[in-house]
């Protein structure tokens, strides 16, 4: 029988809280659990059946109202939210701006010249951006954005999963423009090498 972490009903409240904010949205139906389980599995952050996770949502209740995971489990949930396990999860207060980031990120200089980076934000905006060269790109395709428009040239120094991007956007003679995607959830995005 597997140990069973001891964390608390309003803890485990707090992170389902944090992990569907994450999400952008509510874990709710049975599709909604299978992607997370996939989600943490492909992000590295732990394999976690969507059974368990249904349970710690209350989707299923086979195991009693009082269902608890395992140490495991909660550090994986933990780490999607940006922390090491719960004991820092636990020490984390809402005041707090800052904290180390352990996700996935690409700086730009990294990439081939001609890749392409696709990101997406909510709501339901997509952007392509073709790699120029150093921290440059250009807008390829854009939609339901009126800020980023297909031929701007921005400069972005980093793409980092479920984080702000921040963009400067040159366009014809105007002075640069500061544009932040994602602001209040984050962006996802892909790379695509030529």
């Amino acid at each position: 029988m597997k140990t069973r972490h001891t964390i608390d009903t309003e803890e485990l409240n707090r992170i389902r809280k944090e992990v569907e904010k994450r999400l952008s949205f509510p874990i709710k139906a049975p599709d909604d659990y299978t992607r997370l389980s996939d989600m943490l599995k492909d992000e590295g952050y732990g394999s976690v059946s969507a059974t368990t996770l249904k349970r710690i949502w209350g989707y299923i209740s086979d195991t009693g109202s009082e269902y608890r995971p395992n140490a495991y489990t909660v550090t994986a949930l933990c780490r999607l939210i940006g922390f090491k396990d719960l004991e820092e999860f636990r020490a984390s207060d809402s005041s707090i701006q800052s904290r180390e980031y352990t996700g996935k990120f690409v700086e730009s200089r990294n990439l081939p010249e001609g890749a392409e980076v696709e990101i997406r934000w909510q709501p339901n905006r997509i952007c392509r951006l073709r790699h120029m060269h150093a921290t440059l790109f250009t807008v390829e395709s854009v939609e339901n954005s009126s800020s980023l428009r297909e031929g701007d040239v921005v400069e972005c120094v980093c793409f980092t999963q479920h984080a702000p991007v921040f963009f400067r956007i040159f366009r014809g003679q105007q002075l640069p423009i500061t544009y932040v995607a994602g602001s209040a959830n984050g962006v996802t995005y892909n790379t695509y090498l030529e």
